[in-house]
């Protein structure tokens, strides 16, 4: 029984403990001790100052990630979050100008590009014939260092030949890239937008934790009614908001199971 008390009152210290730093926390923000996207010190610096085990701080830091009050970033860490960003859906499609039209730098990052052949519905989004060659380009999108989407890319490879290496010589911004064959100006031909929880792989390029939410689009880029991309794109539900402009939008059908594996890598 002694023993048994002796746990019991080590489980309610621990848990009194992460709760104080929790509500210390929220105080704090309240006050605008951190500001928005500002980064907490880390577990074993705020461990100091309460005199606790830094495994108690990572307690409050995850009650607070949970409850959306602050983002745990793995490997990079933990911020007060800003609220999500208002990400707009028009005809004209810029993940970077977007980003800097409210004040925020947006990057990508290579995650892999390769070769897959086009499945029927592919090939009909993408006016190819089925079997046709195409590049499949990952992109780890984010903002102020902060991963917020992962896109996935499908061009036709007869079109767009070298296009790997023009989109590393073009700092990975696919606008600058396009427009190396020529294409200076696309425009969002159609766009359908859906949820459903994040995926493994999603969850660990995102820096996300099980089960998270992700917003979906499948959509078309094209340039005088002709298609020019397939763009599949998981982005943090937590951290942005889709916002469709007062455009009217083309009805195409495009489903999960156009996406073709892969038959080779090109790193």
């Amino acid at each position: 029984m002694f023993g048994a008390e002796k746990k019991n009152a080590g489980q309610a210290e621990f848990s009194t403990a992460w709760q104080n730093i929790a509500d210390n926390i929220l105080q704090g923000v309240a006050r605008g001790l951190w500001s928005d996207g500002e980064a907490l010190p880390a577990a074993q610096e705020m461990a100091k100052k309460y005199g606790v085990h830094r495994h108690t701080v990572r307690q409050a830091y995850k009650h607070l990630d949970d409850r959306g009050i602050v983002n745990i970033r793995r490997g990079v860490g933990t911020f007060v979050c800003a609220g999500p960003l208002t990400y707009p859906l028009g005809t004209r499609v810029s993940f970077r100008s977007n980003m800097a039209a409210m004040n925020k730098t947006g990057s990508s990052h290579l995650v892999e590009s390769s070769t897959i052949l086009a499945t029927e519905q592919l090939a009909e989004t993408l006016a190819t014939i089925a079997g046709a060659s195409l590049w499949r380009i990952e992109l780890i999108n984010s903002v102020d260092g902060a991963p917020v989407s992962f896109s996935r890319h499908f061009l036709c490879q007869a079109h767009f030949p070298d296009f790997p290496e023009r989109l590393k010589k073009s700092d990975l911004s696919l606008t600058r890239c396009l427009a190396t064959y020529g294409i200076e100006s696309y425009q969002r031909m159609s766009t359908r937008i859906s949820a459903r929880t994040a995926g493994d792989r999603e969850c660990d390029l995102l820096h996300l934790h099980e089960p998270s939410a992700v917003l979906i689009t499948r959509a078309i880029d094209g340039m005088h009614k002709r298609p020019v991309q397939f763009v599949y794109t998981a982005f943090r539900a937590d951290a942005i908001d889709l916002l469709v402009e007062s455009h009217t939008f083309t009805e195409t059908t495009c489903d999960t199971d156009m996406i073709a594996p892969s038959k080779g890598g090109m790193r």
